[in-house]
């Protein structure tokens, strides 16, 4: 199955179930939800988490359905190209936190 692909200085939603013990979980929506890019040993950030939305268009938080929104300026510094891990953190009575694998891109139409 092929990873997921983020361009780099587009805007840029993916939707992403988030799983307690294999099944899905309601997300309070007064939690924080905060998502960046890093790298694959956990160690690197390529950009600062940016606060995500209940309200994103297709998310359904109380399905643990986060619709992770960044804008083109929040990810258009990443020089990085290759693999790397969606971090998600929700901070709901207690922090969690999800990786999702994906491929970082810098490639776009000219």
């Amino acid at each position: 199955m092929a990873l997921p692909t983020l361009v780099t200085g587009d805007d840029i939603q993916m939707l992403v179930t988030l799983l307690k013990d294999g099944a899905t979980f309601n997300i309070n929506a007064g939690a924080t939800v905060h998502a960046r890019l890093i790298d694959v040993g956990k160690e690197n950030p390529y950009m600062d988490a940016i606060l995500q939305s209940n309200d994103a268009p297709g998310a359904d938080w109380p399905n643990s359905l986060v619709t992770v929104e960044f804008a083109s300026a929040d990810t258009a510094d990443i020089a990085y190209q290759g693999p790397a891990l969606l971090e998600v953190q929700v901070d709901d009575n207690g922090k969690s936190t999800w990786f999702e694998t994906v491929q970082i891109s810098g490639d776009t139409i000219p």
